[in-house]
This record gives C-alpha cells, structure tokens and sequence, in this order.
C-alpha cells in the first residue's frame, strides 16, 4: 500500500477543514437569526426540540418497564373512565401522584374522539406529554437563563439541554421526568430574578411567586414530593453562604404554601377514596428520596461518571467551565446557579440507589453556567490543554452508533442501509468540530456538534432502534395472538404468559392480561372460553407435568424469540392453546 505523505494529508485536513467550516458557518447564521429576538429564539427552540424528539416517537414501542407500566394506568383511566383507580393489571399502583396520567388519559381520549380507534394502544400518543414537557422545559430554561445573561447565551444554554442524550431519552418516554424539568426550570428561574434583584422594592408583584408556586403545585401532581426537594436545597445552600434570607424576598412564601397543601390533601382525599391499598398515603411520595426507591446500587461519584453520557455533548464544555465558574463563585449569578446543582447532586451522590433521571433537573443550571462561561469569553482555548477532552464528542458519538448497530446485527442478524449514511454524516460532524474548534471557536463548533448528533440520533432512533425486532417481544406476542383464530360462540380472547411478566404485554393486548406461572398456565387453559397462553422455555417443564396430570390436549403454535432488556436475558415463548 502506498504510503500517505504529508502534503496529502494537509491536503485532507484543509478540505475538512473548508467544508465543516461551511455547515458551521450556515448554522452560525441561522443561529444568529434566532438570538436576534425573543419570538425567533422561541421559535428555534420549538423546531429544535421538534426536531429532536419526534424521531421514533411513535417507532419505539413502548419500554420496560416503567414506560410500559405508566402508559397503561393512563390507558385504564380511559378505558374504565375511573379517574382515581390506579391498577397494573390486577396489582394496586396507589402510590403514583395523577397529574400527568390525567393529561395522558385526555389526549388519548381526544384522539379517540377524532376518530382514532386505535388511540388507547397508540404509546405515541401517551408520549405527547413529554414533548410538550421537552418543549416547555427548553423555553423556560431560555427564560430562566436571561435572569443572569444575555439573550444570545441563554438561546445557547437552552440549545444545549436539547442537545443532551438524557432529554432525548426522557422526551421519548412516556413519564413524568421531562414535565419535571420543565417545572423546575419554571420554579428556579422565577427565584433566580427574585435573587438578582436589587432593592427590597423591587421584589414586589405577584408574578413571580405566581410562576413559583404554580410550577410546584403542577410538580407535585406530576412527580410527587420529589419536586419541592431541589428548589429547596438550593435557597438552603443559599440562605447558609449569605447568611440571609435574600432569596425568599417577594416569593410570598405563606400564599404559595396554602396553594400546596390544597394540592396535597386534593391528592390524599383522592387516593383514600380512590380504593387505596391500605398504605400510608405519603409513602410513595416520600419514597423517590429514600434508599427503598427503584433505581440500581451503586457507589458515591456514579452519577459523575454518568454525567459523561447523560449531557453529551454538552458535558465536555461543563468541564472546560469548571475552572471559570469556580473563580468566578462569589459573583451572585454563580452563587444562585451553583446553588441550583451542587447541593442536588450531593444529595443524591450519598443516596445509596441511583435513579438517573434525578439529575436532569439540574441540567439547565449547568448548561446556563456554560453559556454565562462561553459569552464571557472564559472558554478561549488557544491556550489550553483541556480542548482535548472535545473528542469526547466523535468518541461517544461513535459508541452509540456502534452499539445500535452492533446490537441490530447480533440479535436481528441484520443491518439499516438507511442508517449508514446519517450515522457517518453525523460522525463526521462531530470529528470537524473537535479538529478545527481552535478555528471555529467554541459556540460554532458548539453547534456544528450539535448538528451532527441530531443528525446521528435520527438514524438510531429512527431507522434502527424500531427495526430491533428481538427487543420488541410484546407487540410480537399481541400479534401472534391476534392470529389465532377462536371457536365461534367462544367469547373474547382471553391471554395469560408464564415466565414473561413484563407490563408492556400488558399495554400491548387489547384485553387483559394474565401473569402465571407453568403450572398455572395448565390450570389457565383447563378453564372454557377462548384462551391463549404464552410459555416461556424455562416454564415449559412444568407446564408440561401440570397439562397432562390435567388431562389437557394442548396444541402448541408458534414461536417467538428474542432479548428481555429489562430482565436482562435472552426469552424464547411458545403459544399454547386447548385443542378440545
């Protein structure tokens, strides 16, 4: 092979360099066009956050297992009409706040009044929510973020949170994280411009502490006694380094309580008269904050070391600021922002599980932070080493793209055609911003990155994370039986599984579901009606043993195979059904 030299090598460095520079100079441009007025930025953000989301939102099935689990209490309460009734399947779910499965259970019965039978299975439709939620929280980030800089930087703050992987898996998943982020958003920036305010005369007015409460009220109905925790960790902070109670001037703290406990005893009379299982009503509420709650155990420093991935690409720049941010801590705009991470972040750093959605909340201060940084010039990098850490860009970018394909070829044996090309469009992208951002300057290359991920993540979520059929085991199984065929004068299908338990079997069947094991499985079937049973290979054994001291002449169907993520192994179901 003959060897390259370097003129040849210049010579492919200055094309890169020309043609990124190109694509980035024409993002620069309709950026500039954006930050030239409030509307425009509103505007740019809306499309963005369009243009970030809505890829697979209605491709994805839905997930295991909270997705799956959350969807389907909102698809009873349209089902049953039974606004209070919190069930999965036969199991009592009374401990979940009702705010936001009340506004999943409007949509989808919106759509079904507009003629769309298919709403109540329709998960797209139950992921609404969360765009809404995306698109709220960009524009209240880009509102909170003019409380401490200019126009331009809080468009770029706001552009960066869209950016990050973590809002793009929150706002495809139908849950109450992204409403969440949009709340605190709300909540943080109204106490941000009660903070920065001058003079005692100036706190004045009740739009600002209208903004403030509301947002917790609507949090509370959403997330739960989650919500309140991170805007009071920070005027904590707050209070305990000025010395002062500055940050509650004007927020018209008794008002704005009334308004919650209204909110709270709305939510127990609900849950008391609502079939409650016969537990505390705070529970559940109290239970997010408390080692008992879901998530996975892990060590302090877990969450730094998932930041890396939750904020790409966005969280190289949170390191490169570090430095800044810290000489600058006693302005108090930084004070005010570092308040709104810090304390969160400790808090759930010592907390023996980790749930990672419960850092995104403090993602807008962060990418604020970045934006103060990067306008004030303090993020200049022809002097520094640091611009290395940049290539995390290509590198993690590259990870995803590896990793969806790899996973479409291991387990479907197949690839996306279609894919390819955007995922090396998009890979490209972020190579030349991580070359040439001494040229380019940190916010152009900033962007080009930015462009080059949104284009990337449309090929994974999109075009091959759909196709990964041996992931999707649930609207398989509804299809299969869906197929088979009944007696007539047999009734509606009945379905029961053994050995595959996950809630989006559930939502996926247009009847109930029910969940049993070998043996029971036998028993299922020895009852009249049209009834179909999946087996799982590891229960095939003893539903064997249990069908034929019944007596059963069963006849076995087809097959479906493939990976449980959520449990974390490889599944093999049967179809079964009574010959007789």
């Amino acid at each position: 092979m003959k060897p390259v030299t370097a003129r040849e090598q210049e010579r492919g460095a200055t094309h890169l360099r020309r043609d990124g520079w190109q694509v980035a100079a024409r993002i620069m441009s309709l950026f500039d066009a954006a930050a030239s007025s409030h509307r425009r930025a509103g505007l740019f953000l809306v499309l963005l956050c369009l243009a970030a989301l809505l890829p697979g939102m209605f491709a994805i099935p839905p997930v295991d297992r909270d997705e799956a689990r959350f969807a389907y209490v909102s698809r009873q309460m349209v089902e049953t009409g039974d606004l209070a009734e919190v069930r999965v399947g036969l199991e009592a779910r009374h401990t979940r706040p009702l705010g936001l499965h009340w506004i999943q259970a409007g949509i989808v019965r919106a759509a079904e009044a507009a003629g769309y039978a298919k709403a109540p299975r329709t998960i797209g439709l139950y992921r609404l929510t969360s765009l809404a939620g995306g698109i709220a929280a960009a524009l209240l980030t880009y509102w909170a973020a003019l409380a401490f800089t200019s126009r331009r930087a809080a468009l770029f703050a706001a552009t960066l949170l869209v950016s990050s992987a973590s809002f793009g898996v929150a706002g495809r998943l139908a849950l109450p994280d992204m409403p969440l982020v949009a709340c605190i958003a709300a909540m943080m920036g109204a106490l941000g411009r009660l903070y920065m305010r001058d003079a005692v005369a100036d706190a004045g007015g009740w739009r600002l502490p209208a903004i403030l409460w509301s947002a917790l009220a609507l949090a509370l109905m959403v997330k739960g006694l989650i919500a309140p925790l991170y805007p009071a960790l920070a005027v904590g902070a707050l209070v305990a380094v000025d010395r002062s109670a500055r940050v509650l001037r004007g927020s018209a703290p008794l008002a704005g309580l009334g308004l919650c406990l209204v909110v709270g005893a709305l939510w127990f009379v609900l849950r008391h008269f609502g079939g409650s299982d016969g537990d505390p009503a705070l529970r559940a509420l109290t239970g997010a904050v408390r080692p008992v709650f879901d998530g996975f155990r892990a060590l302090p420093g877990t969450y730094l070391l998932m930041f890396w991935g939750m904020f790409w690409p966005g969280a190289p720049l949170a390191a490169l600021a570090v430095p800044i941010v810290w000489k600058a801590r006693r302005l108090r705009a930084m004070r005010f922002l570092v308040a709104w991470v810090l304390p969160a972040w400790i808090l759930f750093e010592l907390l023996p599980a980790k749930v990672p959605a419960q850092l995104m909340p403090v993602f807008p201060a962060l990418a604020i932070l970045i934006a103060v940084a990067v306008e004030r010039g303090a993020l200049a990098l022809s002097n520094t080493r640091l611009v290395r850490v940049l290539w995390l860009w290509p590198v993690i970018g590259a990870l995803i793209a590896v990793l969806a394909l790899l996973g479409l070829a291991v387990f479907d044996g197949t690839t996306s055609l279609l894919a390819w090309p955007l995922l090396i469009a998009g890979f490209y992208a972020l190579v030349t911003a991580a070359s040439f951002v001494r040229d380019y300057g940190i916010e152009k290359a900033t962007l080009l990155a930015i462009a080059g991920m949104l284009v990337s993540g449309f090929g994974v979520v999109q075009l091959v994370l759909p196709q990964m059929q041996s992931l999707w085991i649930s609207p398989r199984l509804a299809a299969l039986a869906s197929r088979t065929p009944c007696a007539e004068g047999s009734g509606e299908r009945i379905v029961a599984a053994a050995g595959f338990s996950e809630p989006s079997l559930l939502f996926a069947m247009p009847g109930p579901v029910r969940f049993v094991d070998g043996e029971g499985a036998a028993d299922f079937l020895d009852q009249p009606g049209c009834r179909v049973v999946f087996v799982e290979r590891r229960q095939e054994a003893r539903f064997g043993r249990r069908a034929e001291w019944l007596g059963l002449h069963i006849e076995r169907g087809a097959e479906v195979a493939g990976f449980d993520p959520a449990a974390g192994r490889r599944v093999r179901l049967s179809l079964y059904r009574n010959a007789d």
